[in-house]
């Protein structure tokens, strides 16, 4: 009614949205008044796919054991106690051109111990780029220095650790110490000094982390110093780059170029330390395929044409021809499943081996499986279900015939 005065406490802050904490809704359920406990086990065969940026095309993909217990107090709050630990995994990064996988480490785990978002996590993904040490030594002697461009299997290790939402993430930069690698002992040894000096540095240990999933390679002090030959050759970077856009264009371009007919090149440019001394090679590969016999029948014909560095040639002399590789392959089957291939192809295997030449014929198998179970024991999975079809039928013909008796008890 007009003229009643309403008294407000001002200093009452409870229904303000303001001062009230934000609503999440897996710390508290819309079913409340009951209690519930849920005991979950997790096969090791389980696989998880998470996408985490759909627009980017980055999901996790995980396969792991866990025992969880999850429950819903009357007053609607989760819980969740437990752990899930990882056997295999990966995770696929994609950042416009660029996309790096990084495979996760066997062991990383993730505990709960209360609500679901304050779980701990300690997970470590590993990405891994073949790349030279020489920019990260920066070696003094020219004569020493080809030796250092030989390429490397580096390990890059991003480790998260602490609350699930908030964790602590630090990286660092790994060579391997049980692979045999085609170096001297003494290259190894300075690379991993130069390592664990880098440990003491944070901020040139992210540089450089960086530089490999940018550019999969270290980068120098000044990247662009190339006195002395040491830091990064732009030529040879240029080139790199050039060679992967003209490879994207010429694919695009020869898409619909003959009707029928599918096109592939590639431009490779690449830089060989083997041997001490630096030789640059670019090779132009070309492959045409065509479907035959209503795609029952495809042939494949390339070559590859040597545009830059020595001209490699054969035990007999000869230099690429025209058609180098050629590769025939038949569906014995219409599904593709049974597949014969006959194939000639060049390689050129470095110095040492130099040109190869080989050939062969393949009998081909395809079959997809999630387990290895499937893949052995097909016949007894086929038994299985052929007694588990016909147990079925005879129920079914059992109580037909109960309710054919029943019926004509009813009619007497």
């Amino acid at each position: 009614r007009e003229g009643i005065v309403r008294f407000v406490d001002m200093d009452a802050t409870e229904e303000d949205s303001l001062f009230m904490a934000p609503y999440d809704s897996l710390k508290i359920s819309p079913l409340q008044g009951f209690d519930v406990t849920i005991n979950l086990n997790i096969d090791k065969n389980a696989i998880f796919n998470i996408i985490v940026d759909e627009g980017n095309g980055d999901f996790l993909r995980l396969k792991g054991i866990g025992q969880l217990t999850g429950g819903i107090d009357p007053s609607g709050k989760i819980t969740m106690v437990g752990s899930y630990e990882i056997s295999e995994g990966s995770y696929d990064l994609s950042f416009n051109f660029l996309k790096r996988k990084f495979l996760i480490q066997k062991g990383s785990k993730i505990v709960w111990t209360g609500e679901p978002t304050t779980a701990d996590i300690d997970v470590t993904a590993i990405y891994i780029a073949n790349t030279a040490p020489y920019d990260l030594v920066r070696a003094q002697n020219d004569a020493v220095n080809d030796t250092y461009r030989q390429k490397l299997p580096f390990e890059v290790h991003l480790t998260m650790r602490g609350v699930l939402l908030l964790p602590v993430i630090t990286f660092d930069i790994v060579l391997p110490g049980d692979k045999n690698y085609n170096v001297e002992k003494s290259i190894l040894t300075e690379v991993e000094n130069r390592l664990l000096q880098m440990r003491q540095e944070p901020a040139e240990m992210n540089k450089q982390v960086f530089a490999l999933l940018l550019l999969n390679r270290f980068v120098a002090e000044n990247p662009f110093d190339n006195t002395g030959g040491g830091g990064l050759d732009p030529g040879s970077f240029a080139r790199q780059s050039v060679s992967k856009l003209l490879t994207e264009q010429l694919n695009q371009l020869a898409g619909n170029l003959i009707e029928g007919v599918d096109i592939n090149f590639e431009v490779a440019s690449s830089q060989d330390y083997s041997t001490g001394t630096r030789q640059d090679r670019t090779d132009f590969n070309v492959g045409l395929s065509k479907r035959l016999l209503s795609d029952r029948l495809v042939v494949t014909v390339g070559s590859n044409f040597e545009l830059e560095g020595p001209q490699q040639t054969s035990g007999k002399g000869q230099k690429n021809n025209v058609a180098g590789n050629i590769a025939i392959d038949y569906k014995l089957s219409r599904s593709g499943r049974y597949m014969l291939r006959a194939y000639r192809k060049n390689d050129y295997e470095g110095a040492i081996e130099g040109y190869v030449i080989e050939t062969g014929l393949g009998f081909i198998i395809s079959v997809d499986f999630s387990r290895w179970s499937q893949l052995f024991n097909r016949k007894k999975r086929k038994a299985a279900r052929e007694e588990r079809k016909q147990a079925a039928e005879d129920d079914k013909q059992k109580i037909d015939n109960s309710v054919k008796e029943s019926g004509n008890e009813i009619s007497l």
